[in-house]
């Protein structure tokens, strides 16, 4: 495996952003339930909205129950993203893994979108070497695709990425 599977631990910095989310929409909540009890007449619509506002902060903030996911690169150069088996077993799984792409890559977040769910992978989630090598197979190991299909006259770049 040219990455091998690695479990994802739980981000600090995920949950810093998380916590700077919940302070905007709480100091947002306050303004507006200050502004409708500052207007001359009383404007019930301001506060309504400051409570649906303030309930959507608060539901935001419950844990979401989702089974621990590990991620690995096959040597084909297949992402593949896995339930962690909390009990060892020595057979491999025979069910094949669904396709996972990549939503969003950067240096400071990977994000995989498995069928409607997206997996964000922060560089604190995974060990640092581990997260780099991904990284580095995901931008350039695998080629664009069609990209030597549409090349007609050959360019002295490396990689048609440069461009």
């Amino acid at each position: 495996m040219l990455v091998p599977w690695t479990a994802l631990q739980p981000s600090s910095r995920a949950r810093r952003w998380r916590h700077v989310g919940l302070g905007l929409a709480l100091a947002s909540c306050l303004a507006l339930l200050m502004a409708a009890v500052s207007a001359a007449p009383f404007d019930p619509a301001l506060a309504l909205l400051a409570a649906i506002a303030g309930c959507a902060a608060w539901a935001s903030t419950r844990g979401r129950v989702c089974a621990p996911l590990e991620v690995g690169v096959s040597s084909l150069g297949e992402i593949g993203v896995r339930e962690r088996d909390l009990a060892p077993s020595d057979i491999a799984p025979t069910v094949p893994l669904p396709r996972v792409h990549i939503a969003f890559m950067s240096t400071w977040l990977i994000s995989l979108r498995r069928g409607t769910m997206l997996i964000p992978i922060w560089p604190d989630s995974l060990p640092q070497s581990t997260y780099r090598r991904l990284w580095v197979h995901l931008r350039w190991g695998r080629a664009m695709p069609g990209d030597d299909d549409q090349r007609t006259t050959t360019t002295n770049r490396a990689n048609s990425i440069d461009r």
